[in-house]
């Protein structure tokens, strides 16, 4: 195993060069609490190559993420599966083109909209009950929108998403080629997927995938990874991540990317991840009211568990772990939680968890199964992306808002960051009702577009 942006850095930081250049700690312990990785902390100056440009040791870093997850070509991001959003729109549809998007797409995507002045039209996924979850997306549908819209040039999707839920990718794949269609995914939360037997999306088809290496790897924070199967112009690519990055991307966070793909390939530690979070589904089937999300293509790393059934919600329940077990989870909802567990999580860890799941489930009393979660409204479009986002606006609490107004800005839920609304869409009584009932924790004001 090597890591080839790590090993140069490195080799360079030990010539102890005097370096008249960026960054202003120059290599030197004056923050100690950083004394160990600032001498590796470079810009682009000799022996270190330039992301941009695609060469060195950053180069030959892509290079090996790449092979391990059988893609004709990488590149590394430094700005996060945002940054990595917005540059396959950028290469794959270009400006003024019609997208479609799965519906469960982060709000980056509306972003990426707004800049680049796409037409979105959208595919929705169904939903999971009694998790009340989105679900997969069904090739059926896609094929008959990209009939409908033989204007479309390119598919966006989420797999896996917040709740681990996979789609069939080859499936999906299949329908967007026989129109001449890129398929692009979103991957963010996918990573890990090799070192658990899973193929990443390029594998099984897609022609871009994104993959956030923070979220489920070693890697540092907004370090992610653009994969390509070579059918979306390298250069085009390269122009995008520069358009929507900085122009001075982080050495440490590209050296924590070949550090952590050398890692997923150095022992099979995710796979027993996998192993201890299907037996702790299996557990809290035996032993508590609680219901793991277990059926369907899911991350076996990822453990998604319901209250539906009991007088608790998800809130709640998270709440209580926290407070009382010092058990802090990725996200919860009203009716379920979420943790991302990897080998960085302890033993001891994932039996606390464990104890304090079924101490809270002899707590809790039973409830009936919630109501299925309402379809939202097919989205109104009144004005452009582009228009609604970059005009003039003004904020309201949610109380203040009422039907047919349009809104300005992504009405996003966080966690998953998943907009309800988008920018241009009108306001129903509907969506009003769900944001009251179901969002109540995290939406309390909305910006509305000025006549």
């Amino acid at each position: 195993m090597t890591a080839p942006l790590y090993d140069a850095l490195h080799a360079l930081a030990d010539k102890h060069t005097a370096r008249l250049h960026m960054p202003g700690h120059k290599g030197q312990p004056v923050l100690r609490e950083f004394s160990s990785i600032l001498p590796l902390d470079f810009t682009e100056v000799y022996e270190t190559g330039n992301l941009y440009t695609g060469e060195g040791p950053i180069r030959q870093a892509e290079q090996q993420t790449a092979r391990f997850y059988q893609a004709a070509d990488c590149h590394f991001l430094t700005g996060g599966s945002s940054q990595g959003i917005h540059t396959m729109l950028y290469a794959a549809a270009g400006a003024n083109a019609d997208v479609l998007f799965d519906r469960n797409c982060h709000k980056s995507a509306a972003h990426a909209a707004a800049w680049l002045d796409l037409s979105p039209a959208f595919l929705f996924p169904s939903t999971l009950e009694p998790f009340g979850i989105p679900d997969q997306l069904d090739p059926d549908e896609l094929q008959r929108a990209l009939v409908q819209n033989s204007a479309i040039r390119a598919v966006l999707v989420t797999s896996p998403n917040y709740y681990g839920i996979c789609q069939d990718i080859p499936a999906l794949a299949a329908v967007c080629h026989a129109h001449g269609v890129k398929l692009l995914v979103d991957a963010a939360h996918g990573a890990h997927f090799p070192a658990v037997g899973l193929p990443s999306p390029i594998a099984q088809g897609a022609d871009l995938a994104v993959l956030s290496a923070h979220k489920t790897l070693y890697a540092l924070g907004q370090s992610a990874m653009l994969l390509s199967n070579g059918t979306v112009d390298g250069k085009g690519l390269r122009e995008g991540a520069a358009l929507f990055g900085t122009s001075s991307p982080s050495y440490l966070l590209m050296t924590s990317l070949d550090l952590a793909r050398n890692a997923l390939e150095a022992d099979d530690s995710y796979q027993q991840t996998a192993y201890a979070v299907q037996e702790l589904r299996t557990f809290l089937v035996q032993h508590t009211r609680f219901l793991p999300l277990e059926q369907g293509n899911l991350d076996p790393c990822r453990l998604t568990v319901s209250t539906a059934g009991t007088d608790w919600s998800g809130h709640q329940l998270a709440d209580a772990l926290y407070e009382r077990f010092g058990v802090a989870c990725e996200m919860s909802d009203a009716r379920n939680l979420v943790c991302i567990i990897t080998p960085a999580d302890r033993a001891e860890n994932l039996t606390r968890l464990r104890t304090a799941l079924q101490t809270l489930s002899n707590e809790c009393g039973d409830a009936p199964l919630p109501a299925p979660v309402p379809a939202l409204p097919i989205p109104q479009p009144v004005r452009s992306v582009r228009a609604a986002l970059l005009g003039d606006c003004r904020t309201l609490p949610l109380g203040e808002i009422t039907p047919g107004q349009i809104c300005a800005r992504p009405v996003t839920p966080y966690p998953p960051g998943v907009p309800v609304l988008w920018p241009g869409e009108e306001i129903t009584r509907q969506h009003i009702v769900f944001l009251t009932n179901q969002c109540y924790n995290t939406v309390d004001r909305i910006s509305v577009c000025l006549p």
